[in-house]
């Protein structure tokens, strides 16, 4: 099945075309910092044998024929040997038991095991599970490193097919002389999966290889590289347009998404929701299709506090010509309180489950109880006279057999318990997989109850629009007009702002100007509650971030012309105060050298500062 594993020089062209085999300690530990050591040139499969057996539950021959000179591939026992292995690498990050583990070229998994995943076996039922899981693996660390770039080959032919179907992590590809090819997930691009690049029906060219019959399409791949993603983004969305994106990376304070692969956007808390106690980390999953509103396109920002599960969402682009869109959009609707948790992954075959118990090492069996634990015809075998043999050979040959007996009982108890703890594992991996499904449920439910919440207040917003109802607080306690108004300001901010944001979102200094206050009483269709609301966006400065208020200065003409300007160098700036209706309102304000000043409230058609 091996061969002993030999030096491995870092630089060397190919790794080693045998399956490695690892029979000591200081092999182990020199395969440990070998692992350790930056510019290791291709990945490295460890596969290891469990306790008590010669083989391992995994297929190293078929792992090594499937990945060929893209990685190597070791074969270790579960002993002293593994210890020594474990005792050099950092912690989470070992391997024995019969579990298997690719350690990819980019050092990220010394700090984040999770970038190495520890694919556990428990008997030879899960051969098959496991070699395909480090198979996988092991294709996807070469590709990420490199290793798989597309090259012309003399014995790779330009084919055209049609995709007959996807199988996990396969594609069934008839191509035109009715030869059938096959793609693999882990050839195309990292973190993509198959059913993101293709559908059934769906027609490719690629580079076929006639010996692997695999069929590269990498050479097909759209938006390659950051300019080309930005090109097709600006090309295909606007702004304000509700876009699907993948979450790459979680924080408390921001979620990291991609748009296309390799086009990352970041958003912060105050983008995602208006409770500052959340914590995006609690919201969000890697790995999950969210939708958001397209603020700005140079660069690319998203909001996701502001998205009605009634919107139209634009659909995703096609990574390959003729290919579905590359994500799906996310079903947002609170899942009901019967749903049945996900199903947990088959147990491996094994005794009725028994309470685990931490053994006590039992002491070493004396003569005494090993003969007492004899059949009995073997004690006449122990007690009568080995024939001519001397005594002190009699004694000696029982002392053996006492010995061995001892070792086997020793052994038996051993596997017993490593059968426990085997079957053990597997309910805890089944108990994460569920408690896992459940997490990402109650993420869900409450984004959908969180965004369920922000659109309830909009629509109360919008029914006091229409109904003129006043703003709290709007009681006339002033006789001076002004001094009303900026009251009402003072009150809204005071209630808009948390009390730990106030000393950073301050209202700006501001002035009215001489016709805004009749403006604002002569006009009707908008509540004078929603003026003060969008006033106090305006003078904190969180007008710029919000996609439904498109704040821009007013021009002197039609687009392209010069923008209104005073003598004073103030700029005229305009805001809407609706969307969406028949003549919505605006407001016109000055942005002066010491602050604001308000200058009027006016329909959609009127430009005048």
């Amino acid at each position: 099945m091996g061969v002993p594993i030999p030096e491995v020089t870092v630089g060397a062209a190919a790794p080693p075309l045998a399956v490695q085999r690892i029979t000591s300690a200081a092999e182990a530990s020199e395969l440990a910092h070998r692992l350790l050591t930056p510019g290791r040139p291709w990945p490295v499969a460890v596969l290891t044998l469990p306790t008590g057996y010669d083989e391992p539950f995994g297929d190293p021959d078929e792992l090594k024929a499937a990945v060929g000179d893209l990685a190597e591939v070791v074969l270790m026992p579960t002993s002293d040997v593994s210890w020594a292995f474990s005792r050099v690498m950092p912690s989470m990050t070992q391997v024995y038991g019969g579990a298997g583990r690719v350690y990819p070229v980019d050092h990220g998994w010394v700090h984040d095991p999770t970038r190495s995943r520890l694919r556990f076996a428990y008997s030879r039922q899960d051969r098959r599970r496991i070699t395909e899981q480090l198979i996988s693996d092991a294709l996807q660390a070469a590709l990420s490193a490199g290793l798989v770039e597309p090259r012309a080959r003399p014995e790779a032919q330009r084919r055209t097919g049609r995709v007959q179907g996807l199988i996990g992590s396969r594609a069934l590809v008839t191509l035109d002389d009715q030869a059938v090819a096959t793609v693999w997930e882990e050839l195309t691009l990292p973190g993509v999966a198959l059913d993101q690049l293709l559908t059934k029906g769906q027609a490719v060219t690629g580079s076929y290889d006639r010996v692997s019959r695999c069929l590269d399409l990498r050479a097909a791949l759209r938006f390659g590289d950051v300019p080309s993603a930005l090109a097709a983004v600006n090309e295909a969305y606007q702004v304000g347009e509700v876009v699907l994106a993948e979450v790459v990376a979680v924080a408390d304070e921001a979620v990291t998404v991609r748009l296309l692969p390799g086009l990352t956007v970041e958003v912060g808390l105050d983008a995602v929701t208006s409770n500052r106690r959340d914590r995006l980390s609690g919201l969000f999953s890697v790995g999950e299709t969210v939708a958001g509103r397209l603020v700005t396109l140079t660069p690319p920002a998203l909001r996701f506090d502001d998205v009605d599960d009634t919107e139209q969402v634009k659909p995703a682009l096609s990574l390959l010509p003729g290919g579905p869109p590359w994500l799906r959009p996310p079903d947002l609707r609170p899942a009901p309180t019967s749903t049945p948790r996900p199903s947990a992954p088959p147990l491996p075959p094994a005794t009725p489950p028994q309470q685990v118990v931490r053994r006590v090492p039992a002491r070493q069996p004396t003569p005494l109880d090993l003969a007492r634990r004899l059949p009995s015809a073997l004690h006449p075998v122990l007690a009568r006279p080995a024939g001519t043999a001397p005594a002190g050979e009699q004694a000696q040959v029982v002392q053996l057999r006492n010995e061995l007996a001892a070792e086997q009982a020793t052994r038996k108890a051993l596997a017993d318990e490593l059968a426990d703890l085997r079957f053990r594992a597997a309910e805890l991996e089944a108990e994460l997989a569920q408690a896992v499904g459940a997490v990402e449920q109650l993420q869900t439910r409450y984004r959908g109850a969180d965004l369920a919440r922000q659109r309830l207040v909009k629509q109360l917003r919008s029914a006091q629009d229409r109904a003129g109802q006043p703003a709290a607080g709007e009681a006339m306690l002033f006789l001076d007009p002004e001094e009303q108004f900026r009251h009402e300001v003072t009150c809204e901010w005071a209630q808009r702002v948390p009390a730990a944001e106030k000393a950073d979102r301050p209202l700006a200094p501001y002035i009215l100007g001489a016709g805004f206050l009749d403006s604002l009483e002569q006009l009707e269709g908008i509540s004078r509650a929603k003026v003060v609301t969008v006033v106090v966006e305006v003078l904190t400065g969180q007008v710029q971030h919000l996609a439904g208020r498109y704040p821009h200065q007013l021009r002197t003409g039609r687009a392209g012309s010069g923008y209104v300007r005073r003598a004073d160098g103030a700029t005229c700036w305009r805001v809407a105060l609706q969307r969406e209706s028949a003549a919505a309102r605006r407001l016109h304000y000055w942005r002066t050298p010491g602050g604001y000043e308000l200058s009027r409230v006016v329909l959609h058609d009127d430009y005048r500062p």
